[in-house]
């Protein structure tokens, strides 16, 4: 009963905040479209989730990222809740690499496109259109995060990485952050509609640099971000 309440009230929260604060990032962007209140805006709203759904949420390794830089970060991706967990524990203004059909969802679709989200249709991923909508996220100095699995797990554990976020990375010469988070895949599974409580982490890296890499170095640096996140993931749950 207690996390049928937690869900319900967590949903219903949400949902208020959106009306809030969706509305309020679409005249912040329109004013302004490196307004701090678009971030403040959204990271009110992440944390209506974290709150609500009763997350501790626990971050180490900040150290290592400069949050008036920009990175391509990768991490994971165990559940519905990483995005809000990762937008608040990296403490820098992070856009994401999203499936076209958010941008439908009303309210919400049009906040993430005015925050500059980077739309992806995978049914005819467009690079040219991706890069595109990378370097605007770039000339604003903000970060690009991707999930390189390319859906959540079914296990908790880390799936193949896709090669596109790498290759991103490379085309606009930022360094890649691998994040691990461990946690949010028992909280809220893809397969349930309960949400429950607990703790999450979210282990930051050190950026690995793209400088002077190429297209045929995408496999490598595929391959080198999974090893880490892997044995990161390993690390935080011993």
């Amino acid at each position: 009963m207690i996390t049928a309440f937690r869900t319900l009230a967590t949903y219903l929260f949400a949902l208020l905040g959106l009306l809030i604060a969706g509305p309020g990032i679409l005249l912040a962007a329109a004013r302004d479209p490196n307004s701090p209140w678009i971030d403040r805006l959204a990271g009110c709203w992440a944390r209506i989730w974290v709150v609500g759904a009763g997350i501790r949420l626990e971050v180490e390794g900040l150290r290592h990222i400069d949050p008036a830089g920009s990175y391509v970060v990768v991490s994971n991706h165990q559940s519905n809740l990483d995005p809000m967990c990762h937008y608040l524990s990296m403490r820098m203004p992070l856009r994401f690499l999203a499936k076209e059909e958010l941008f439908a969802i009303p309210i919400f679709g049009s906040a993430i496109r005015s925050m500059g989200m980077v739309a992806v249709d995978r049914s005819r991923p467009s690079r040219e259109q991706i890069n595109r909508q990378v370097q605007q996220v770039i000339s604003q100095r903000r970060s690009l995060i991707i999930y390189p699995e390319g859906t959540r797990s079914h296990d908790g554990e880390v799936g193949p990485f896709k090669k596109g976020p790498f290759a991103i990375a490379i085309q606009a010469g930022l360094p890649v952050v691998p994040v691990a988070i461990d946690g949010t895949f028992d909280l809220w599974r893809r397969e349930t509609f309960f949400i429950r409580s607990g703790s999450v982490r979210v282990s930051i890296g050190s950026p690995v640099a793209t400088t002077g890499l190429s297209d045929e170095d995408v496999p490598a640096l595929r391959d080198r971000a999974r090893e880490v996140v892997v044995a990161t993931l390993e690390q935080i749950r011993t």
